[in-house]
Protein backbone atom coordinates (compact mmCIF):
# COMPACT_ATOMS: atom_id res chain seq x y z
CA UNK A 1 0.00 0.00 0.00
CA UNK A 2 1.00 3.45 -0.82
CA UNK A 3 0.81 5.68 2.23
CA UNK A 4 3.37 7.88 4.26
CA UNK A 5 4.07 6.24 7.73
CA UNK A 6 4.75 7.85 10.95
CA UNK A 7 6.00 7.21 14.39
CA UNK A 8 5.47 8.54 17.44
CA UNK A 9 8.31 10.82 18.57
CA UNK A 10 7.88 10.59 22.67
CA UNK A 11 10.15 13.48 23.08
CA UNK A 12 8.12 16.05 21.55
CA UNK A 13 4.88 13.95 22.10
CA UNK A 14 4.15 14.11 18.19
CA UNK A 15 4.21 12.26 15.32
CA UNK A 16 7.28 12.27 12.66
CA UNK A 17 7.28 11.19 9.26
CA UNK A 18 8.93 7.47 9.13
CA UNK A 19 8.86 6.49 6.02
CA UNK A 20 7.31 8.29 1.98
CA UNK A 21 4.73 6.43 0.56
CA UNK A 22 7.71 6.32 -2.19
CA UNK A 23 10.05 3.99 -0.41
CA UNK A 24 8.83 0.55 0.20
CA UNK A 25 8.78 -1.09 3.88
CA UNK A 26 10.49 -4.49 4.37
CA UNK A 27 9.92 -6.92 6.58
CA UNK A 28 13.83 -6.46 7.45
CA UNK A 29 12.70 -2.68 8.72
CA UNK A 30 10.01 -4.35 10.79
CA UNK A 31 12.61 -6.32 12.70
CA UNK A 32 14.59 -3.31 13.01
CA UNK A 33 11.78 -1.23 14.42
CA UNK A 34 10.51 -4.24 16.87
CA UNK A 35 13.97 -4.49 17.96
CA UNK A 36 14.47 -0.51 19.15
CA UNK A 37 10.76 -0.96 21.09
CA UNK A 38 8.59 0.23 18.39
CA UNK A 39 5.58 -1.59 18.04
CA UNK A 40 3.52 1.21 16.22
CA UNK A 41 3.39 3.42 12.87
CA UNK A 42 0.80 5.70 11.76
CA UNK A 43 -1.20 6.41 8.51
CA UNK A 44 -2.82 9.33 8.01
CA UNK A 45 -7.05 9.28 9.11
CA UNK A 46 -8.16 9.81 5.47
CA UNK A 47 -6.51 6.72 4.25
CA UNK A 48 -7.74 4.27 6.75
CA UNK A 49 -10.43 2.83 4.60
CA UNK A 50 -7.50 1.88 1.54
CA UNK A 51 -5.08 0.25 4.69
CA UNK A 52 -8.15 -1.98 5.73
CA UNK A 53 -8.37 -3.22 2.01
CA UNK A 54 -4.93 -3.56 2.18
CA UNK A 55 -5.05 -6.03 4.85
CA UNK A 56 -7.81 -7.58 3.73
CA UNK A 57 -5.69 -7.96 0.10
CA UNK A 58 -3.52 -9.89 2.59
CA UNK A 59 -5.51 -11.95 4.41
CA UNK A 60 -6.93 -13.56 1.58
CA UNK A 61 -3.95 -14.31 -0.01
CA UNK A 62 -3.31 -18.28 -0.03
CA UNK A 63 0.11 -19.42 1.54
CA UNK A 64 1.35 -20.37 -2.05
CA UNK A 65 -0.07 -16.70 -3.53
CA UNK A 66 1.51 -14.77 -1.06
CA UNK A 67 5.45 -13.22 -1.08
CA UNK A 68 4.69 -12.49 2.93
CA UNK A 69 5.26 -15.35 5.77
CA UNK A 70 2.19 -16.39 7.31
CA UNK A 71 3.23 -14.28 10.86
CA UNK A 72 2.47 -11.29 8.38
CA UNK A 73 -0.48 -12.55 7.39
CA UNK A 74 -1.70 -13.38 10.97
CA UNK A 75 -0.88 -10.20 12.10
CA UNK A 76 -3.07 -8.54 9.30
CA UNK A 77 -5.73 -11.32 10.42
CA UNK A 78 -5.80 -9.95 13.36
CA UNK A 79 -6.66 -6.35 12.66
CA UNK A 80 -9.47 -7.29 9.73
CA UNK A 81 -11.14 -9.13 12.23
CA UNK A 82 -11.27 -6.29 15.15
CA UNK A 83 -12.08 -3.40 12.58
CA UNK A 84 -14.85 -5.78 10.94
CA UNK A 85 -16.27 -7.12 14.53
CA UNK A 86 -16.29 -3.98 15.90
CA UNK A 87 -18.10 -2.45 13.57
CA UNK A 88 -20.97 -5.35 13.48
CA UNK A 89 -20.75 -4.94 17.49
CA UNK A 90 -21.21 -1.69 17.74
CA UNK A 91 -24.38 -1.29 14.85
CA UNK A 92 -25.65 -3.61 17.49
CA UNK A 93 -26.96 -6.09 14.52
CA UNK A 94 -26.84 -9.18 15.44
CA UNK A 95 -27.73 -10.37 11.81
CA UNK A 96 -24.56 -8.74 10.28
CA UNK A 97 -22.42 -9.33 13.14
CA UNK A 98 -23.23 -13.46 12.69
CA UNK A 99 -22.54 -12.98 8.98
CA UNK A 100 -19.14 -11.00 9.36
CA UNK A 101 -18.53 -13.68 11.79
CA UNK A 102 -18.74 -16.55 9.37
CA UNK A 103 -16.29 -15.18 6.78
CA UNK A 104 -14.12 -13.83 9.13
CA UNK A 105 -14.32 -17.70 10.87
CA UNK A 106 -13.26 -18.98 7.11
CA UNK A 107 -10.17 -16.45 7.00
CA UNK A 108 -8.89 -17.21 10.35
CA UNK A 109 -9.25 -21.21 9.86
CA UNK A 110 -7.04 -20.62 6.12
CA UNK A 111 -4.22 -19.02 7.70
CA UNK A 112 -4.29 -21.45 11.44
CA UNK A 113 -4.75 -24.54 9.38
CA UNK A 114 -1.85 -23.56 7.31
CA UNK A 115 1.39 -25.65 7.66
CA UNK A 116 3.99 -23.00 8.21
CA UNK A 117 1.93 -21.29 10.98
CA UNK A 118 2.74 -21.41 14.50
CA UNK A 119 0.89 -20.72 17.55
CA UNK A 120 3.21 -17.86 18.63
CA UNK A 121 2.52 -15.63 15.78
CA UNK A 122 -0.63 -14.96 18.12
CA UNK A 123 1.83 -12.94 20.23
CA UNK A 124 1.60 -10.05 17.53
CA UNK A 125 -2.07 -10.16 16.77
CA UNK A 126 -3.59 -10.27 19.90
CA UNK A 127 -5.71 -7.07 21.34
CA UNK A 128 -6.14 -6.74 25.08
CA UNK A 129 -8.58 -4.00 26.16
CA UNK A 130 -12.16 -5.22 27.81
CA UNK A 131 -14.31 -4.29 24.52
CA UNK A 132 -16.63 -6.95 23.92
CA UNK A 133 -15.47 -7.02 20.35
CA UNK A 134 -11.73 -7.29 20.79
CA UNK A 135 -12.28 -10.08 23.83
CA UNK A 136 -14.40 -12.19 21.72
CA UNK A 137 -11.75 -11.63 18.47
CA UNK A 138 -9.36 -13.47 20.93
CA UNK A 139 -11.51 -15.99 22.20
CA UNK A 140 -11.56 -17.06 18.34
CA UNK A 141 -8.08 -17.23 17.76
CA UNK A 142 -7.99 -19.40 21.34
CA UNK A 143 -10.43 -21.48 20.43
CA UNK A 144 -9.12 -22.14 16.55
CA UNK A 145 -5.66 -22.92 17.61
CA UNK A 146 -6.65 -24.82 20.33
CA UNK A 147 -8.89 -27.17 17.75
CA UNK A 148 -5.98 -27.00 15.81
CA UNK A 149 -4.29 -29.10 18.45
CA UNK A 150 -6.78 -30.99 19.93
CA UNK A 151 -7.07 -32.49 15.99
CA UNK A 152 -10.12 -30.69 14.70
CA UNK A 153 -10.38 -30.94 10.61
CA UNK A 154 -10.16 -27.45 9.20
CA UNK A 155 -14.37 -27.89 8.76
CA UNK A 156 -14.48 -27.80 12.31
CA UNK A 157 -11.88 -25.26 13.02
CA UNK A 158 -13.78 -22.64 11.07
CA UNK A 159 -17.00 -23.63 12.74
CA UNK A 160 -15.17 -23.32 16.25
CA UNK A 161 -13.67 -20.20 15.47
CA UNK A 162 -16.52 -18.72 14.05
CA UNK A 163 -18.43 -19.44 17.16
CA UNK A 164 -15.83 -17.68 19.35
CA UNK A 165 -16.59 -14.40 17.52
CA UNK A 166 -20.52 -14.93 18.24
CA UNK A 167 -19.86 -16.55 21.60
CA UNK A 168 -20.80 -13.05 23.66
CA UNK A 169 -23.51 -12.25 20.83
CA UNK A 170 -25.95 -11.44 24.26
CA UNK A 171 -24.27 -8.96 25.46
CA UNK A 172 -25.05 -6.94 22.53
CA UNK A 173 -28.44 -6.56 24.82
CA UNK A 174 -26.45 -5.78 27.70
CA UNK A 175 -26.28 -2.37 29.02
CA UNK A 176 -22.90 -1.11 28.21
CA UNK A 177 -22.44 0.69 31.46
CA UNK A 178 -22.42 -2.51 33.32
CA UNK A 179 -19.90 -4.06 30.44
CA UNK A 180 -17.58 -1.09 31.09
CA UNK A 181 -17.98 -0.32 34.90
CA UNK A 182 -14.82 0.11 36.48
CA UNK A 183 -15.63 -1.57 39.73
CA UNK A 184 -16.63 -4.97 40.42
CA UNK A 185 -20.57 -5.39 39.42
CA UNK A 186 -23.27 -5.78 42.29
CA UNK A 187 -25.35 -8.42 42.61
CA UNK A 188 -28.05 -6.90 40.05
CA UNK A 189 -26.03 -6.09 37.57
CA UNK A 190 -24.30 -9.85 37.92
CA UNK A 191 -27.34 -11.00 37.24
CA UNK A 192 -27.72 -8.90 34.28
CA UNK A 193 -24.63 -10.13 32.74
CA UNK A 194 -25.34 -13.61 33.58
CA UNK A 195 -28.36 -13.17 31.38
CA UNK A 196 -26.31 -13.25 27.84
CA UNK A 197 -26.26 -16.62 27.42
CA UNK A 198 -29.69 -16.98 27.45
CA UNK A 199 -30.51 -14.08 25.34
CA UNK A 200 -27.58 -14.92 22.77
CA UNK A 201 -29.10 -18.59 22.77
CA UNK A 202 -32.90 -16.17 21.75
CA UNK A 203 -30.91 -14.80 18.92
CA UNK A 204 -29.18 -17.56 17.21
CA UNK A 205 -31.63 -20.90 17.95
CA UNK A 206 -33.79 -20.39 15.29
CA UNK A 207 -30.72 -20.02 12.43
CA UNK A 208 -30.27 -22.46 9.98
CA UNK A 209 -26.51 -21.08 9.10
CA UNK A 210 -25.68 -21.51 13.17
CA UNK A 211 -24.54 -25.36 13.61
CA UNK A 212 -25.67 -27.06 17.23
CA UNK A 213 -22.01 -26.88 18.37
CA UNK A 214 -21.55 -23.16 17.73
CA UNK A 215 -24.74 -22.73 19.77
CA UNK A 216 -23.72 -24.70 22.58
CA UNK A 217 -20.38 -22.48 22.59
CA UNK A 218 -22.84 -18.91 23.29
CA UNK A 219 -25.18 -20.80 25.47
CA UNK A 220 -23.12 -23.22 27.24
CA UNK A 221 -19.86 -20.91 27.95
CA UNK A 222 -20.11 -20.35 31.19
CA UNK A 223 -20.88 -23.55 32.27
CA UNK A 224 -18.86 -26.01 34.74
CA UNK A 225 -18.09 -29.79 34.57
CA UNK A 226 -19.90 -30.07 38.01
CA UNK A 227 -23.07 -28.18 37.55
CA UNK A 228 -22.03 -24.86 39.15
CA UNK A 229 -21.82 -22.72 35.90
CA UNK A 230 -25.24 -21.19 34.55
CA UNK A 231 -27.31 -20.30 32.65
CA UNK A 232 -28.83 -24.32 33.52
CA UNK A 233 -26.10 -25.86 35.55
CA UNK A 234 -25.98 -28.83 33.35
CA UNK A 235 -22.80 -30.80 34.08
CA UNK A 236 -19.83 -32.37 32.08
CA UNK A 237 -21.76 -35.21 29.70
CA UNK A 238 -24.46 -32.40 29.11
CA UNK A 239 -21.66 -29.95 27.82
CA UNK A 240 -20.81 -29.96 24.02
CA UNK A 241 -17.32 -30.50 23.79
CA UNK A 242 -16.70 -26.86 21.88
CA UNK A 243 -18.00 -24.97 24.52
CA UNK A 244 -15.55 -26.82 26.84
CA UNK A 245 -12.91 -25.21 24.39
CA UNK A 246 -14.89 -22.11 24.80
CA UNK A 247 -14.75 -22.33 28.45
CA UNK A 248 -11.15 -22.64 28.48
CA UNK A 249 -9.75 -19.85 26.51
CA UNK A 250 -12.46 -17.63 27.29
CA UNK A 251 -11.73 -17.51 31.18
CA UNK A 252 -7.82 -17.52 30.01
CA UNK A 253 -8.46 -14.16 27.84
CA UNK A 254 -10.52 -12.76 30.28
CA UNK A 255 -7.85 -13.56 33.09
CA UNK A 256 -5.09 -12.09 31.22
CA UNK A 257 -6.38 -8.24 29.48
CA UNK A 258 -7.29 -5.66 30.65
CA UNK A 259 -10.51 -5.33 32.90
CA UNK A 260 -12.46 -1.72 33.87
CA UNK A 261 -11.26 -2.52 37.26
CA UNK A 262 -7.99 -4.85 36.92
CA UNK A 263 -4.81 -5.13 34.92
CA UNK A 264 -3.95 -8.34 33.41
CA UNK A 265 -2.66 -11.26 34.49
CA UNK A 266 0.54 -12.41 33.47
CA UNK A 267 -0.22 -15.77 31.41
CA UNK A 268 1.54 -18.24 33.62
CA UNK A 269 -0.05 -16.93 36.40
CA UNK A 270 -3.54 -17.17 34.93
CA UNK A 271 -2.82 -21.29 33.85
CA UNK A 272 -1.57 -21.42 37.46
CA UNK A 273 -4.99 -20.02 38.79
CA UNK A 274 -7.18 -22.22 36.40
CA UNK A 275 -5.66 -25.44 37.56
CA UNK A 276 -7.82 -25.22 40.92
CA UNK A 277 -10.76 -25.31 38.94
CA UNK A 278 -9.72 -28.39 36.63
CA UNK A 279 -11.92 -31.14 36.49
CA UNK A 280 -14.38 -29.23 38.61
CA UNK A 281 -14.78 -26.11 35.72
CA UNK A 282 -12.70 -26.87 33.12
CA UNK A 283 -12.36 -30.56 30.72
CA UNK A 284 -8.61 -32.17 31.84
CA UNK A 285 -8.02 -33.03 28.57
CA UNK A 286 -8.66 -29.91 27.09
CA UNK A 287 -6.92 -27.75 29.71
CA UNK A 288 -3.99 -29.99 29.49
CA UNK A 289 -3.88 -29.01 25.91
CA UNK A 290 -4.27 -25.72 26.15
CA UNK A 291 -1.99 -25.42 29.32
CA UNK A 292 0.88 -27.14 26.94
CA UNK A 293 -0.33 -24.44 23.96
CA UNK A 294 1.03 -21.86 26.14
CA UNK A 295 4.04 -22.98 27.80
CA UNK A 296 5.39 -23.62 24.26
CA UNK A 297 4.44 -20.14 22.65
CA UNK A 298 4.15 -17.55 25.48
CA UNK A 299 6.69 -17.58 28.75
CA UNK A 300 4.61 -14.78 30.77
Amino acid sequence: MDADLYRADESARRLVLYRGSDYPLTIEDLQRLRERGVSRLFIESDRRDDYQQYLRKMVFESDSESSLPVSARTEALGAVVRDILQNAFAGGDANETIQSAHELGTLTANILSEDTFAASDLSRVLSHDYATFTHSANVAFYAGVLAKHLGYSKEDIQQITTGGLIHDLGKLEIDDKILSKPARLDEREFREIKRHPTLGFIQVAERSDVTCGQLMMVYQHHERLDGGGYPVGVTANEIHPWAKICTVVDVFEALTSHRPYRTPMAKARAIELMQRDLGTAFDPEIFACWEEITRNCWHN
